[in-house]
């Protein structure tokens, strides 16, 4: 167990891990959003030692230690996932997904079934054909607004060139990732910023390392959030939590209604004050909850 480890995949890409927490507790794979990396979690890896969880924080590809994976899709990166399980000699996980690691984490359990227990998601974000149910994207923001107007009006590969150079500064540092993740993170962001010690610092690290590889990997991430996905939700037939705060509009709540909606077995949590980085401020409860 440690940081900063890879393991090589059979394709001979690299994947890169944290293995923290407690060495023979209950598997958790952490699954960040985007722009981040497996860094950007909360900043305290005791909490999950002291709940009795082994937490596996993986890079996808093209974030941090991880390769690139141009033509990587949901799918693949769960048999990535199955394949990091195997070499830690684990029977399975339980899935911590944030924001744009949601459909990645679900499609672990999608693809997968035997090998996932329980997933939680934390401000997830929905697959692109969501867009289309009426009112889903009343709560948002602009920007949400604009990937579901960009990837209708220009395609997957036409909203990643738009988009990617907007989410992450590149070249990139940890001063102007730091600077991008207080810049943007709004009053209720700076608010769950400030409750957590170290937040700010944890998504700074994730920022800059989605750019390690230099676009690649974000220009896919985008990319995967408008094409349809490989694999198929009612195969997800472990529970999910849903975790969503009344004051996201980059995930509002009514993208957890949807998930609630197209899975077999959902409960949604909507936290009054909580924010996008609900994640973060409401970590403990959230692996808690996994537990069970």
């Amino acid at each position: 167990m440690g940081l900063a480890e890879t393991i090589t995949l059979p394709d001979g890409r690299t994947l890169g891990f944290d293995d923290v927490g407690e060495s023979g507790g209950i598997p958790v794979l952490y699954v960040h959003g985007s722009p981040d990396s497996r860094r950007s979690r909360h900043p305290s890896d005791g909490i999950a030692a002291r709940l009795g969880i082994r937490l596996v924080a993986v890079d996808r590809p093209g974030a941090g230690l991880s390769s690139p994976h141009r033509t990587g899709t949901l799918g693949s990166f769960a048999d990535d996932a199955i394949a990091l399980a195997d070499h830690l000699e684990v029977d399975g996980w339980r899935p911590f997904a944030w924001s744009a690691g949601a459909p990645y984490a679900l499609a672990i359990a999608a693809r997968h079934p035997s090998r996932v227990d329980r997933v939680a998601v934390a401000a997830g974000l929905v697959p692109f054909a969501a867009y289309q149910t009426p009112g889903i994207l009343d709560g948002a923001d602009g920007g949400r607004a604009m990937v579901a107007e960009l990837g209708e009006e220009l395609g997957a590969v036409g909203l990643a060139e738009v988009a990617a150079p907007m989410l992450a500064p590149y070249p990139c540092d940890m001063a102007l990732a730091l600077e991008h993740v207080l810049e943007g993170a709004g009053p209720t962001g700076s608010a769950e910023l400030h409750a957590v010690a170290g937040a700010a610092e944890a998504l700074a690290a994730g920022v800059a390392d989605s750019v390690a590889h230099g676009l690649a990997g974000l220009i896919r991430d985008l990319e995967l959030q408008v094409e349809p996905a490989d694999v198929d939700w009612s195969h997800v037939a472990a529970p999910v939590d849903l975790w969503y705060g009344h004051r996201d509009t980059t995930a509002p709540p009514s993208f957890g209604h949807w998930w609630a909606e197209h899975l077999r077995w959902a409960e949604l949590t909507v936290i009054p004050d909580a924010g996008h980085l609900v994640a973060l401020a409401h970590w403990e409860p959230i692996l808690a909850r996994l537990l069970t």
